[in-house]
């Protein structure tokens, strides 16, 4: 795999399995049952080709199956972790061979070929992958931004496997065949837009079955994976097998076995799995019930409330405080956690603040004139998405924070907690933990009349006087459900299940 530039022989002529960082390489083993699946489903897709290569091929898992088939296989890692390998193996880093094969072929074009770039491609009908799972933090990528950049300037440097992934559309010839198992927070994060759109652009899209979250978990990577499988070029696409999260490996096993089967109940249309409205970011939305998408159309939080971040520290031991005393005297809100309705998770602020925005560098104060005024303070990061009463004379973090008068600011409480705007959030806009006023802000509101508002402004009173004495809130919460559902006008087969995705938010997620 392209991630670290040490290889393993230069340790150890075998793998060892202390040789090895697997948080800094990212490799996690494919279980057999994924990769059988993922090799299927590309030969149901083409059965004729004859070329197959893995460009992170570890201990050649996913490659069994195309071995009993008899097929020519090269496989690429930075790592050699056995002896001797059956595919043609080469000790090469990945993304620098990318990126050399792009530098000879960008010199390669002339005034005549200029938009031609075939000369990228290689001759491959089978691409299969487990891209690695780490981050932009990772070692390779920090002492390589640079460089890095140019060569994935469309879908950026976030991570190794959204990398991965780009390089080898890229490399892939018209109608190659791409099998993916792979982390993905690309689905949805702002970050990987770019990335979206160059599988819409340049992809047909045949298949994004979600993983279960202990996948991998014995391997002790609580990573949320996805089967995706693709084909270069457009000209093949028709409907998509698209499946939500299974709760566990057995439950994802019979998915699978349906799939092969093709059993699924049903199949999507590429622009059903897909937010295209202009306030959105081309997300890729799995199994999301027609009448949910259609909220979408209708304006967005953002464009009727202020939706903002507030104050960045860059140093949060210097500038905060958990005791109110001289000269953190400011209540400061970065995040209400699980709190619903009323938090007391509130620490000090730095009198001075605004002296340090002027005086120190990464201390940044954002939105300053709606600084100390009321409204709702929500939720960061963690699973679950809450929303809690902000108070006036208050500062807040960089959580989403949504500045209105107290009439808006009870009804839309009550809104914000619903079980169809955990939904929205967690099982559409982002599936990643980071929640940011960014996503908030695109939360649909649906039409709600007068008294409809009324009755969640007193309920919503209720959840905090509750909230505010450690009581439970369930019973108010289905009160809030029923009136947000029916103003929603959402199907009962839709109201079951939102109420499933949220009885397990970590599971399906």
């Amino acid at each position: 795999m392209a991630r670290k530039e040490k290889m393993l022989e230069e340790i150890s002529c075998t793998y060892n399995e202390e040789d090895i960082d697997r948080r800094e390489v990212g490799y996690y083993a494919t279980p057999e049952f994924i990769s059988n699946y993922i090799s299927l489903r590309m030969l149901q897709i083409n059965n004729n080709g004859t070329r197959v290569l893995d460009p992170c091929c570890g201990k050649e898992e996913l490659l069994s199956f195309f071995f009993d088939k008899g097929l020519s296989i090269d496989g690429i890692d930075i790592i050699r972790y056995k002896d001797k390998y059956k595919c043609n193996f080469e000790n090469i880093d990945f993304i620098n061979y990318y990126c050399n094969k792009k530098d000879s072929s960008i010199s390669g074009l002339t005034h005549d070929n200029i938009d031609d770039y075939e000369m990228l491609e290689l001759d491959y009908d089978y691409y299969i992958a487990n891209p690695p799972y780490n981050c932009h933090e990772v070692d390779f990528i920090k002492n390589n931004k640079g460089r890095l950049k140019k060569y994935f300037s469309d879908v950026g440097v976030h991570n190794m496997y959204s990398m991965f992934i780009s390089a080898i559309i890229d490399l892939a010839k018209q109608d190659a065949v791409i099998g993916l198992i792979t982390h993905d927070s690309f689905l949805t994060s702002k970050y990987h837009e770019g990335l979206r759109k160059k599988i819409l652009n340049e992809c047909t899209v045949h298949e994004i079955t979600m993983c279960s979250t202990d996948l991998f978990l014995s391997q002790g990577a609580d990573v949320r994976t996805s089967i995706v499988i693709l084909q270069k070029g457009k000209k093949h696409q028709g409907e998509v097998i698209v499946n939500n999260r299974s709760l566990n490996t057995q439950k994802l096993k019979e998915v699978l076995d349906k799939n092969i089967k093709r059993e699924y109940s049903k199949k999507y249309s590429l622009n059903d799995i897909i937010l295209n409205n202009e306030k959105d970011n081309t997300e890729f939305i799995i199994e999301c019930p027609d009448d949910i998408k259609s909220l979408f159309y209708k304006k967005r939080l953002g464009q009727i409330l202020k939706c903002v971040t507030g104050i960045s520290t860059g140093n949060d031991k210097l500038y905060l405080s958990e005791k109110m005393e001289e000269p953190f005297t400011i209540p400061f809100y970065k995040n209400p956690g699980k709190d619903r309705f009323y938090t007391n998770k509130y620490i000090y602020l730095h009198e001075d603040f605004l002296k340090f925005d002027k005086e120190i560098k990464n201390f940044m104060v954002r939105n300053k004139p709606l600084l100390f005024k009321s409204g709702i303070t929500c939720s960061s990061m963690g699973v679950e998405f809450t929303a809690s009463k902000l108070p006036s004379n208050s500062t807040f973090g960089v959580n989403a924070n949504i500045i209105c008068d107290e009439y808006d600011s009870w009804w839309l409480l009550a809104y914000l907690n619903s079980t169809l705007v955990t939904y929205l959030v967690r099982g559409l806009l982002i599936r990643s933990n980071m929640i940011t006023s960014g996503y908030v802000s695109r939360i649909p509101i649906i039409n709600l009349t007068k008294e409809e508002k009324d009755r969640l402004i007193c309920l919503s009173k209720e959840a905090y006087e509750l909230a505010a004495n450690k009581k439970s809130i369930s019973y108010v919460m289905l009160q809030i459900d029923n009136i947000v559902n029916m103003a929603a006008k959402i199907s009962k087969e839709t109201i079951i299940s939102i109420n499933n995705f949220k009885d397990n938010l970590v599971k399906n997620t």
